[in-house]
Parts: C-alpha cells; sequence; structure tokens
C-alpha cells in the first residue's frame, strides 16, 4: 500500500521510500486497445517509470466519443447509470499495473465534465450525483492497493458548487474503498492544489501543475511554496511536455527540449518534491498521425530522449538522499540543496559556479543526468572557490 511518509514529505510504499516517476497518459482508456496497453506499458516500465496518470473520462470528448471498444462510460450520458463494459477496460489497466509494479494515479474525470471552462464538455457532474460515481469506481478497484486518486483535472474551483462536487466524489472514493488509497488534486496551468483545497483532510499529498508556459521555468519556486504552505508532501504532476510547443502556441516557433524538461525535473528534486512527472506532446492523447504540431505518432515519441533519460533517475537518488534534503542559498548560479550530510548542486551549463561553503571538503561527486555518468574526484575545496562544470551541460555537484 502507498502512505506518506512520517516528515510529511514523501511517499511511501510498503512503508519503503517510493520516488513517484510518472508518464502522463490522460486518454489511454479511449484512445488505446488492450493490444496497445500492454505495448505502453512495457515500454514505459522498461525506461524506469514506476507509475502513470491516465483519466477514467478522456478530455477529448470523453463523454460522446466511444473508446477504441465501442464503449461510453455512461448509458445515455447519465452518470447514475454507468456501463460496466466500459469501465472493464479500466480494470484490465489496473491490472496490467500491478503486474508491473506500477502505480495506476487516476483521474475519476477530466475537469471540463464539472467546469467547462475552456475545452469540449459537457458538465455532467454534480453535486448530487459526484458521490455514486465516486464510489462506483472505488468499488471496482477495491481490489487494487496500486491506486491513486488524483481529482480536479486541469480546471479550478471557482465557487461553492464546484467544491461540493470534488467533496462529494472524495467523499464517494473514500465510501467505496476495501482500503485507503491517496487522494491528490491535478490543478490548471501554474497553479497548485493547495490555492484550492489547503487543509483538506482527503487530500494526501498536493500536486501542481507548471505546466507549457512560462512561469513553469520556476516549477521549484512553485514546489516551494507548496510545501509552505501545508506540511504534506509536493509533486509537479504536469511539468512542460517534451517537443510542445511553448504556451501550445506554434508562433513562438520554440519547443521544448528534453533539457528543459530535465531541468524541472531536478530542480523540483532538489526543492522538495516528492517526485517527477514526465509527459510528452504526443503520448497524452495518443497521436496516431503526425502534423505541424503533432510532429511525432505516439509510439515513436515513447522513445524521445527525455523518455530514455528518465532511468537516470534512481542513479541520482542513489547519491544523494531527497528525504532529507532541503534548498540552501550557496550559490547565485546553481541551484542548491543539502541532507545534512552533502550538498547537491543543479549546474544549467558549463559556466564557472563560485560557491560559499560553511567548511572546506574534499570528496565531489558529479553527475550527468542527460547520460546518467558518474565522476567522482579528489580535489581540495576551500569555504570560498569556483567549480567548472566536466560535461559542458547541465550536471550536478555533489560535495560530501
Amino acid at each position: 500500500m502507498l502512505s506518506i511518509s512520517e516528515n510529511k514529505r514523501y511517499l511511501l510504499k510498503d512503508n519503503k521510500f517510493y520516488p513517484y516517476i510518472a508518464d502522463t497518459a490522460w486518454t489511454l482508456l479511449q484512445r488505446l486497445n488492450r493490444d496497445d496497453i500492454i505495448y505502453y506499458l512495457d515500454k514505459r516500465a522498461l525506461q524506469g517509470f514506476n507509475a502513470i496518470q491516465v483519466s477514467a473520462i478522456s478530455e477529448l470528448d470523453g463523454i460522446r466519443t466511444p473508446n477504441r471498444e465501442g464503449k461510453l462510460p455512461f448509458l445515455n450520458g447519465d452518470v447514475l447509470t454507468p456501463d460496466d463494459a466500459y469501465f472493464s477496460l479500466l480494470i484490465f489497466l489496473a491490472s496490467e499495473c500491478e503486474k508491473r509494479d506500477m502505480v495506476l494515479t487516476l483521474l475519476p474525470t477530466w475537469g471540463d465534465k464539472f467546469n467547462k471552462k475552456w475545452g469540449i464538455g459537457p458538465e455532467v457532474f454534480t453535486p448530487e450525483n459526484a458521490f455514486f460515481y465516486g464510489r462506483y469506481l472505488a468499488e471496482k478497484l477495491a481490489d487494487y492497493e496500486n491506486i491513486i486518486w488524483m481529482l480536479g483535472g486541469d480546471r479550478p474551483v471557482e465557487n461553492e458548487r464546484h467544491r461540493l462536487i470534488i467533496d462529494n466524489m472524495a467523499a464517494g472514493l473514500k465510501a467505496g474503498e476495501k482500503e485507503c488509497h491517496l487522494i491528490t488534486f491535478h490543478p490548471p496551468g501554474e497553479k497548485s492544489s493547495a490555492d484550492y483545497l489547503a487543509c483538506t483532510d482527503y487530500i494526501d499529498f498536493h500536486s501542481i501543475q507548471s505546466s507549457h508556459a512560462f512561469g513553469g521555468f520556476k516549477s521549484e519556486k512553485m514546489i516551494q511554496k507548496t510545501l509552505k504552505a501545508e506540511q504534506k508532501p509536493c509533486i509537479d504532476a504536469e511539468c512542460a511536455y517534451e517537443d510542445i510547443p511553448l504556451e501550445q502556441d506554434l508562433s513562438w516557433q520554440y519547443r521544448f527540449s528534453d533539457k528543459d524538461v530535465r531541468k524541472r525535473i531536478y530542480k523540483n528534486l532538489l526543492a522538495g518534491g516528492a517526485g517527477v512527472v514526465y509527459g510528452h506532446q504526443s503520448v497524452w492523447c495518443f497521436r496516431d498521425k503526425k502534423d505541424k504540431e503533432y510532429i511525432y505518432t505516439w509510439k515513436q515519441a515513447l522513445n524521445r530522449p527525455m523518455a530514455k533519460q528518465i532511468c537516470h533517475i534512481k542513479t541520482f537518488l542513489s547519491l544523494f538522499d531527497v528525504q532529507k534534503s532541503f534548498p540552501v542559498n550557496c550559490s547565485k548560479e546553481a541551484f542548491a540543496a543539502s541532507d545534512g550530510n552533502k550538498t547537491a548542486l543543479y549546474f544549467e551549463n558549463d559556466q564557472p559556479v563560485f560557491l560559499k561553503l560553511k567548511d572546506t571538503s574534499s570528496g565531489l561527486v558529479w553527475f550527468n543526468p542527460k547520460s546518467g555518468a558518474v565522476l567522482k574526484e579528489q580535489k581540495k575545496l576551500n569555504k570560498k572557490c569556483v567549480l567548472y562544470n566536466p560535461f559542458r551541460e547541465d550536471a550536478i555537484l555533489i560535495i560530501e
């Protein structure tokens, strides 16, 4: 079972540290058949992912556009009459995740189904039917321990009606469970679940969405702000997708690279994030065809550079204890954290870094998050020193 650490900073699985390393696969239940689901899970498990994030009802007109088995979630669009045949695919997915020791983080619905705001909708969830649906889902998945519930779905909680829907759906999830599963909330871009649901009993950990625009370049600050708002773990549940156009606007002529994603992932970990979430522009919606905006099919995109670099996160975690770490100010040129015994500094490039240390040191470990290379170096450091990145690209220095 998944739980929260005693210090309220990290997730545990079977009472052991669980670094949440997830992929965003929001539309999987609508867009993939069973063979494709197996193909996708095998690939991501091999690459080092231990969780996927999926919406039970797709953003892409999921109320009216059937899945690959020709099924819709509700008969006649009525939340009170769910179609068991549709949700059998969800049970299949949970089972296949369990076989691979992967966590299924499940949104009961995408947010436009309770707060259209933008997108397709329609708004079908109400304070009156949200409890029923939450209980129905929880009962369907009651035998699976590898579930995290993620309420919300890229939409804000703007009024009492929205809040009642979320509260009642959470209560339904709790009512239908055999054992407690963790619950979080997926907020809209550049927001935190703490903006809407701080001090809410059923929220076990907070999520931010640093998203795909300019604000997300400082995702680590969003993590730190959320951790200050409430003593609960925090994860960036949707940072910039690899290859997505900046602000999802082609006129910028800029797409987020693997380095852009890497910078957010590692800074988030050093800022106190309880895990990382990756995403790709073509994978979240499982595009079968390429066009000007989606320049890869989903199967091609599974092998993009950052997806293949995810496995290196575990190497970094073996070098530095993020469970005990906290950000420190020891350099203007690098983002730094200390675990009490070691200091880790993230270098964005190969420019010199001017460092002020409390004590002299002689043990250095350089880590290359792009290649996974580890370089150990014996070099005496004074309290004031200048360091140069040997990899000539972003890197992490760990000072013992």
